[in-house]
């Protein structure tokens, strides 16, 4: 599956770097889970307490969309969980990608340059700027699909993505 293309050239910065970044991060989401049947989809290797891929999934869409963006960077209450349930399929966990990615491109779009710029304090302390915030919730959002290539790797179903 592939995220629905975006005109770039009509974004500045640092819109238009951030976008850059959050297609990558979404179609390395999209290409890691690519492939897993059901049962590898709830895969928990035994012995390591760790969430299951289905749940990396909700959990990244969830802290992209409702705490980064909803919560620091617009400043409302976390919003519920968008999917409440797990995906049950790789095509389920694709449809919710890609609808969660335009849901944070339209919440992103309506981004003013004070927003980029506001400083935000954290609830551990840590300063930064929504500009920053945003760059976080990228990155943190790679590092689970980083997670989900080591995790097919220790249950032995193999992936191209990240070599």
């Amino acid at each position: 599956m592939e995220l629905r293309k975006i005109d770039l050239e009509k974004y500045s910065y640092p819109l238009r770097t951030l976008l850059l970044g959050n297609i990558d991060t979404w179609q390395s989401m999209l290409n890691v889970i690519e492939g897993l049947t059901p049962e590898q989809l709830q895969y928990k290797h035994q012995g390591i307490e760790q969430r299951s891929i289905a749940e990396m999934v909700v959990h990244a869409i969830d802290t992209q969309y409702g705490f980064y963006t909803k919560h620091l960077v617009l400043g409302e209450n976390i919003p519920p969980a968008l999917y409440p349930d797990l995906s049950k399929t790789a095509d389920e966990a694709f449809k919710m990608i890609g609808e969660t990615f335009e849901k944070t491109l339209a919440l992103w779009e309506k981004l003013t340059p004070e927003d980029f710029s506001k400083e935000i304090k954290t609830d551990w302390g840590q300063i930064l700027t929504g500009e920053l915030a945003l760059l976080q919730s990228i990155t943190h959002t790679h590092y689970h699909v980083s997670e989900i290539c080591f995790l097919r790797g220790l249950g032995g179903f193999p992936t191209k993505v990240m070599g």
